[in-house]
């Protein structure tokens, strides 16, 4: 489609994570644009951040809230999400953090709720999109992945007592919520830095989730619309030549396979599923680097691939213990984004 001088609407974000930046930069040669679509949550957040930063916001953490809520019963003492429900003993006892460490709230909810998936293989490749895009990273390479209620958030997702280690993050959050209160629905989210105290003090009159101790704000986008908002991205390309992504996406992270049990060589590594998740792997979001036997295999292309040796449990898969597929499209494409790739700029040096 590139080389026939079409604009390509990108709504794989799987393809995207390994190939994203050479596909932007072979439309650019050819006067055409490739771009995430919106409805979804990379290019959704692409627009909230850089907006933020347009009006001249300091961007302290972006993210977005998980695929489903959790919702709490106090009566009962389970959450529901995904049409499942799980016993949460001891969430009540967290459900208000008081005035305890954010790191122990986090924790405490995530141990009640240990039950439920806190990890999600599409939340990490949606994410390494938009690192992809901004040069934003992650704190650590699974996220903090936190528990949180909407107001939370801006004392969740700082390095100002919360969570993070310092600015300019990446993560995601469970939108935890009783019944019958407002759910994020998917959303996306930055948090920004309260430079001015009079302008956030009437901020915060007004409604707006501010931290408890007055320095980061966060701005919402509570809406996860999916294809109903893809024509917005269809215009922007087809009537004046724009992407609603990055102009020129770089190569910052690779969202790459790690095994969580012992796997055995010759193992498939299929991709499959509502998640387009493999069985017993989970992903992280680390540095960019060219494939190569010693580095860790980006999670799709190792997709529908054998292993060639057993990969222990706990220990990235690299990408000489996979049987890539040399004559695909896919790995000659990623061969030829990594030939092209200045990795100093690349990895923010």
């Amino acid at each position: 489609a590139i080389a026939a001088g079409h604009h390509v609407v990108m709504v794989t974000k799987e393809t995207d994570s390994v190939i994203g930046p050479i596909l932007s930069r072979m439309a650019r040669d050819r006067g055409v644009v490739v771009a995430p679509v919106d409805g979804d949550q990379p290019s959704l957040l692409i627009g909230l951040a850089t907006w933020a930063q347009v009006i001249g916001l300091r961007i302290v953490a972006a993210g977005k809230s998980s695929e489903y809520d959790f919702v709490f019963d106090p009566d009962t003492g389970q959450v529901i999400s995904n049409g499942t429900a799980v016993a949460a003993p001891g969430l009540a006892d967290w459900l208000d953090p008081a005035d305890r460490p954010w790191a122990d709230v986090a924790a405490g909810r995530a141990h009640a709720l240990r039950a439920l998936p806190q990890r999600a293989v599409p939340d990490l490749c949606e994410l390494t999109l938009v690192a992809n895009a901004l040069g934003l990273m992650p704190d650590r390479a699974d996220l903090h992945a936190p528990i949180a209620r909407i107001p939370e958030v801006a004392d969740l997702m700082t390095d100002q007592g919360g969570l993070l280690s310092g600015q300019g993050r990446l993560d995601v959050f469970h939108c935890l919520r009783l019944a019958g209160e407002v759910s994020f629905a998917g959303g996306v989210f930055v948090t920004v830095a309260c430079d001015d105290a009079a302008t956030w003090d009437m901020l915060r009159e007004k409604g707006h989730v501010v931290s408890r101790d007055g320095r980061t704000a966060m701005i919402g986008l509570p809406r996860h619309l999916l294809g109903l908002e893809a024509a917005t991205t269809v215009f922007e390309a087809a009537l004046h030549s724009v992407s609603s992504g990055a102009r020129a996406p770089r190569p910052v992270v690779d969202l790459t396979a790690f095994a969580d049990s012992d796997l055995p060589a010759g193992t498939v590594l299929r991709a499959e599923g509502h998640h387009h998740s493999i069985a017993h792997v989970s992903s992280r979001m680390t540095p960019a680097r060219a494939v190569a036997d010693d580095v860790p295999v980006p999670y799709y292309l190792a997709a529908g691939r054998a292993l060639r040796c057993d990969v222990a449990a706990g220990q990235p898969i690299l990408c000489g213990d996979v049987a890539l597929d040399e004559g695909s499209t896919l790995l000659r494409l990623r061969r030829m984004q990594d030939a092209v790739t200045d990795w100093g700029l690349a990895s923010g040096a």
